[in-house]
């Protein structure tokens, strides 16, 4: 199950305004202060995440597959609509946590994009910070997520909410209790930080054919139908 949970990061990729190639270039700050980086590419259909631990995520939207590459090997899991089925109906009767809620603490600014600063709860413990810039400030929009949000729709009930919660997307104050896309998103574990994201730089262009292209060899857990 833990692979199936790695897969649903590719869920922060979406589709670009216009039709272009985006290009998102992250860098993730672990708690002994190691840099990685993170880089999304995506298209109109299709989307790859490089992850700082150096496994890929691809995900195409017209045949709503998932897959996942690891390090050093040559094959991919792939998580299909009739395997999310499966899963589903493995995970029934187990209740969700509680929601993150977000609570707006004033304005910072990430590099060079002004934001608004949430502090993110869930319960009585802090989870989160962020720091979301909205359009004007960005040049992103919630459309360029669109896929995103289906593919996380897609997911609901299978993948775990704390998962879901984690991954990067233009926000709502309705649907994710935040507006804009997260420049800094900073994670705590027990009161002390895990994890710090933040954007380095966003790029529109062309994106060849081949930096989406998976393995020939599939090795799923499950076997995909």
């Amino acid at each position: 199950m833990k692979r199936v949970y790695l897969l649903v990061l590719v869920l922060f990729l979406g589709t670009p305004a216009f039709g272009q190639g985006l290009t998102i270039n992250l860098m993730e700050t672990d708690s002994t202060g190691k840099k990685s980086a993170e880089i999304l590419q995506t298209d109109r259909t299709r989307a790859r995440l490089d992850l700082p631990n150096g496994s890929k995520l691809l995900y195409n939207s017209e045949t709503k597959k998932l897959m996942a590459m690891f390090p050093g090997s040559p094959t991919y899991v792939e998580l299909t609509p009739q395997l999310v089925q499966v899963l589903g109906a493995s995970r029934r009767g187990q209740a969700p946590p509680a929601a993150i809620t977000y609570k707006r603490m004033g304005m910072s600014r990430v590099g060079q994009w002004p934001c608004t600063l949430y502090e993110g709860s869930r319960g009585s413990e802090k989870v989160a910070e962020l720091c979301a810039a909205e359009s004007a400030a960005i040049g992103l929009a919630a459309s360029d997520f669109t896929v995103v949000q289906q593919a996380l729709d897609s997911v609901k009930g299978v993948i775990p909410q704390d998962v879901l919660e984690g991954v990067p997307t233009y926000g709502s104050i309705a649907a994710q209790g935040f507006a804009g896309f997260p420049v800094r998103r900073v994670t705590f574990a027990t009161g002390k930080v895990s994890t710090t994201n933040e954007l380095v730089d966003i790029k529109r262009g062309p994106l060849p054919d081949a930096n989406f292209a998976a393995p020939t060899s599939i090795n799923n857990d499950t076997p995909a139908k």
